[in-house]
């Protein structure tokens, strides 16, 4: 990633990113093109100190930053790392994770509840879209590759009237799994991705400005399921024809309000998003039970989730480049989600509480107040004091029905469970910055980060006469210490930063596939390490950039207080102790040829080096380290540009994801499951700019 002075809204007001006293990886949107990350989770891929696990379906992702985050998630809810997408909070499991015509993602590191608010404990991702231009502009795009892969994109922008202006831009594409189903030797599933945004730009005045943006966006058929591990040349699943299916869509609406007054600029921001996510699935992948049991039973596990979402905020904050900064405002946040069981049935376990009929339903409501200033300190212009701080006061509601199928003999057919949580919670921050020179900034933090409690999304123990009880809050304190340095004339840049974590009480969620039974624990961890991210623009076309970082996160076990096999000192699952990526740029223009007036060759070389790092809390095996190299190499002339690309030149062997599963009986066979990454792949693109 690169250290660019750019002009962020890390705290919710433009600045420049080197005045901000945490760290923050920002990538610009022609970077994300260069490196053809369509996607915030490949982009969160290419981030050291990041991991984004998406396993099992869309509905089971996990984001964590610096080691902070759930062991295992509990509900669609349990997030560490809030996505904002243009003022708008989502979750991972929400978000579709789609990049369509950005204009910068910033990743803030470390607990952000201060100005981002629920569920930051262990930071923030800030995503704004590319607005309405008061010029015509635009870009066409498409590309074609392996495994049947073709992509399609476009926008255009520009003015309407001397005051309003619009922009819309879509990307339809598609791709085979490169795991095959051996049944009948096609691919697994064929996942395809479409997204369309509009938005208005009114201007009235000048200081007053109106943005409105509507997006859509769908997704089917993801390519994350599970494979008996190990995987072979050609990984495959048995899995009935066409019984793998998973969709999901979103809707979003915002409205930001901006207006400038003498000394501040007021913000008035709404927001509402609508999102649907259906999945199937036969829960007993035939090879892996055939090890497990010496069959492949009979079963099926079908989710509905709909989750319906409104934000409103009002904002004042300082004009850019004042000495002092400051913003203040107030939150009102609104969630109703629902997560139904539908068509299951399970001819080997016919107890299997998911046997039945399940309708749950989550609310939330949140209501938060929250402030930061960073101020000169009188007599010592070289230091400034950074103070933040948000109360939140919230309100949760769940409420489950549950109905047996015919084919369940448990003697209870029906169950229903209630219940609510209350919570008000204080987060905030301290920190000190330092202008060592011109070049050079200091600074040292405290931060207080926390995630609220909620309801294990799949409790069944009620449908036994049982209880499930909530999960308890989690909360952190993060001390990080840094510098933040830029040569005068802007070519090379470095940030370093020492950080340590204390989590209280993140959450973990056991599943038994035997009884298809789950357990929710609180654990505390701890996370320390160091990262150092630089660039270098070392002229005649040629950009260097690069970060590293070490990471040590373990999980803390008092005596014999857990129930599960987690054991104290076990490192936090998926994080590495080490991670690094680099990434060379070189953009060089060549003689005519071909009939080409004035070339440019544009080349774009990274590679993301992940260490190993453990596969599950258990701490049962491990994740092997690997190398992604990628490549893009393009030819531009006059606005059109021809490129090829590769990825994971390398064609190197790695996991995405893993998970043990116990024998069923004593003496039986243990099996270790999981989900490679794609092998070597290449395509072409041709774009146009204008």
């Amino acid at each position: 990633m690169t250290l660019d002075t750019l002009t962020v809204t890390a705290r919710r007001a433009a600045e420049l990113a080197k005045d901000i006293p945490f760290s923050i990886s920002t990538v610009s949107g022609e970077q994300l093109e260069e490196r053809r990350l369509r996607s915030l989770s490949q982009m969160l891929q290419q981030t050291p100190s990041v991991d984004f696990v998406s396993n099992m379906g869309m509905s089971n992702r996990t984001l964590r930053i610096r080691g902070v985050g759930s062991l295992q998630k509990v509900s669609g809810e349990d997030t560490s790392v809030v996505i904002n997408l243009d003022g708008l909070p989502l979750s991972a499991t929400s978000s579709t994770m789609n990049l369509l015509d950005v204009e910068r993602v910033e990743v803030l590191k470390g607990p952000q509840g201060t100005l981002f608010g629920r569920n930051s404990e262990a930071g923030a991702v800030n995503i704004t879209t590319r607005r309405p231009t008061r010029w015509t502009e635009g870009y066409v795009r498409g590309e074609v590759g392996e495994d049947n892969y073709w992509m399609l994109e476009a926008a255009v922008g520009g003015p309407v009237t001397e005051t309003l202006s619009a922009r819309i831009a879509a990307r339809t594409s598609r791709i085979d799994s490169f795991v095959t189903n051996e049944v009948d030797g096609d691919p697994v599933v064929e996942p395809t991705d479409q997204a369309v945004r509009g938005s208005l730009l009114w201007e009235p005045v000048v200081g007053t400005s109106l943005l409105l943006t509507a997006g859509h966006e769908e997704q089917k058929d993801s390519d994350v399921d599970y494979v008996l591990y190990p995987y072979s040349d050609s990984p495959r699943v048995n899995q009935p024809s066409g019984s793998l299916s998973d969709s999901h869509r979103m809707n979003r609406f915002t409205a930001e309000l901006n207006h400038e007054l003498k000394h501040a600029v007021l913000t008035l921001l709404s927001g509402y998003s609508e999102s649907d996510n259906k999945n199937t699935t036969p829960i007993y992948e035939g090879r892996t039970y055939q090890q497990l049991v010496g069959t492949q039973p009979d079963a099926r596990w079908s989710t509905v989730s709909d989750e319906t979402v409104y934000n409103n905020e009002i904002r004042l904050s300082s004009k850019p480049g004042s000495e002092l900064f400051w913003v203040t405002g107030v939150n009102y946040y609104y969630s109703d989600r629902t997560w139904d069981s539908r068509d299951n049935y399970d001819n080997f376990y016919p107890y299997n509480p998911y046997n039945a009929r399940i309708d749950r339903d989550f609310t939330t409501e949140a209501l938060a107040v929250f402030g930061e200033t960073t101020m000169p300190i009188p007599n010592m212009e070289r230091l400034k004091l950074t103070l933040g701080a948000r109360y939140t006061w919230e309100e949760k509601d769940y409420e489950a029905d549950w109905v047996a199928n015919p084919s369940n003999p448990s003697s209870i057919r029906t169950a229903h469970d209630e219940q609510s949580l209350s919570d008000d919670y204080l987060t905030g921050r301290i920190a000190l910055g330092y202008a060592l020179t011109e070049e050079i900034n200091l600074y040292g933090l405290f931060a207080r980060g926390y995630k609220s409690g909620g309801f294990n999304q799949e409790g069944t123990n009620f449908t036994a006469g049982g209880e499930d009880p909530p999960y308890k809050a989690a909360t952190v304190n993060s001390l990080e210490t840094g510098f933040k340095f830029e040569s005068a004339d802007g070519r090379f840049g470095l940030n370093g930063a020492l950080f340590y974590n204390k989590v209280k009480d993140d959450h973990l969620l056991s599943f038994d596939p035997q009884s298809m039974s789950t357990l929710v624990e609180n654990y505390d961890t701890e996370s320390k390490g160091v990262e150092l991210e630089g660039v270098w623009r070392v002229g005649n076309g040629l950009t260097l950039s690069g970060a590293v970082t070490y990471l040590d996160a373990h999980i803390l076990v008092d005596g014999d207080d857990s129930a599960s096999p987690v054991k104290d000192d076990n490192e936090v699952p998926e994080v590495p102790n080490w991670g690094a990526s680099v990434s060379i740029n070189y953009i060089r223009s060549l003689p005519a040829f071909l009939g080409l007036d004035s070339p440019t060759l544009s080349t774009e070389l990274t590679n993301r080096y992940v260490g190993s790092r453990p596969a599950n809390p258990e701490n049962h095996f491990e994740l092997d380290a690997y190398n992604k190299l990628d490549l893009r190499i393009g030819l531009q002339e006059k606005g059109v540009e021809f490129y090829v690309w590769g990825e994971n030149l390398l064609d190197e062997d790695y996991d995405l994801y893993g998970y043990h599963i116990a024998p069923y009986y004593p003496g039986g066979n243990s099996a270790r499951i999981g989900y490679p990454g794609r092998p070597r792949s290449f395509g072409v693109g041709l774009s146009y700019v204008f």
